[in-house]
């Protein structure tokens, strides 16, 4: 429950949540945060704001089930918001199945966390020292989404103001991870601490530039080995107005790795699989398919190769060490350095714009000081 506002000067006698409202009064609603003009004398606007907080107080303890109770329909809490903002604000955003993974992971949090809060008592200062415990950008990424709700919050009328929007807005910080490099890849390449289905990843990470959630979700039925081709829709941009769907005719090293995907004995869907040393029906009722590698046990199976083979025990801070996802942007360097069209790399990335597989390309090769020359021919 967000704690009464300060009294003034002007309302030190008034009674909570009782304010002067030009020449009348406005009452706010401790529980709702819904403001109520009063146009009556100052003896009566007294009198309905005490009768007001006297049948409001037990509500303020029991997180709105006694509202339940005495109005008959659901009290307005922040986890019936944030179902309803899961349900009928997000399925209209066209977003990427990652981004909604993640959205929801938040949104149960907030669950947990504000559930049983009624929207009314999340106030600025409220949603302000929720969100301090997080840190630099994750900070930034829940204001971000709080914002969002809050929007909703408002446009179905639970709530007055967007009280998100006004807490503190902090810069985001760069992020920290470095480029990968051919020899840091080759060490985790060679080393025998990296598994056989981990290092086909790799290879087929740098030639095909795809994405991570699509190496592991890329089936076998998209190769034709006839025609010399494999086909993949990306899954980031199927929510887009214009989704890339591509047909990739294979290069001799991509083929190779390929063809050992294929060879690979397990009776897998997938390219990339491999053989879990225990079968939890958990685990197992959790994946598309028994032998599949989830997105998430990629990127925590590369972090431990990557480590056992010391690729990048020269960069002290752990966090900053390149991640599967940098393959990707080495890959696309490779291609430039190669003479690919900026054209052809960007269609394999699936890129929108230039400007963005530039950005990927970007950071491989060491900064060297140019001087530029200039004359100084002044006479005194």
């Amino acid at each position: 429950m967000a704690p009464p506002r300060k009294r003034t000067s002007k309302n030190r006698d008034l009674p909570p949540n009782l304010y002067p409202n030009g020449k009348y009064w406005q009452y706010r609603n401790p529980i709702t945060g819904k403001k109520i003009s009063i146009n009556r004398s100052l003896a009566e606007a007294v009198k309905l704001a005490k009768a007001a907080n006297a049948k409001l107080a037990p509500l303020m303890v029991d997180d709105g089930e006694l509202l339940s109770l005495l109005t008959g329909e659901e009290a307005p809490t922040f986890a019936r918001l944030c179902d309803r903002f899961e349900t009928e604000y997000l399925p209209d955003r066209k977003l990427a199945a990652s981004t909604c993974k993640e959205i929801a992971i938040k949104l149960e949090r907030y669950r947990t966390d504000l559930g049983k809060k009624l929207v009314g008592q999340l106030d600025v200062l409220a949603v302000a020292e929720y969100l301090d415990q997080y840190n630099n950008n994750a900070y930034t990424k829940h204001r971000g989404l709080m914002i969002q709700i809050f929007d909703f919050a408002v446009a179905k009328g639970l709530a007055e103001r967007n009280y998100a929007e006004m807490t503190l807005k902090k810069r985001e910080e760069e992020k920290k991870r470095q480029r990968h490099t051919l020899e840091g890849v080759a060490k985790i390449l060679e080393a025998d601490t990296t598994a056989p289905w981990l290092k086909r990843a790799i290879r087929l990470a740098l030639l095909s530039l795809q994405r991570r959630e699509d190496l592991v979700t890329w089936e076998r039925a998209a190769v034709d080995m006839a025609s010399n081709t494999i086909r993949i829709s990306t899954g980031k941009t199927q929510n887009y107005e214009n989704p890339i769907h591509l047909e990739i005719e294979m290069g001799a090293d991509l083929r190779a790795v390929v063809q050992e995907c294929l060879a690979e004995p397990i009776a897998s869907p997938y390219l990339i699989c491999y053989r879990p040393r225990a079968r939890k029906r958990e685990q197992i009722d959790a994946k598309l398919h028994w032998s599949a590698v989830t997105d998430d046990y990629l990127t925590k199976e590369f972090r431990k190769a990557r480590d056992a083979a010391r690729a990048y025990d020269h960069i002290k801070d752990p966090l900053a060490r390149p991640t599967v996802h940098e393959l990707r942007a080495l890959g696309s360097w490779l291609y430039q350095q190669q003479g690919f069209s900026q054209e052809y790399v960007q269609a394999l990335m699936g890129h929108a714009t230039e400007e963005m597989t530039a950005y990927y390309q970007a950071g491989h090769e060491k900064k060297e000081i140019i001087y530029q020359r200039a004359q100084a021919d002044l006479k005194l």
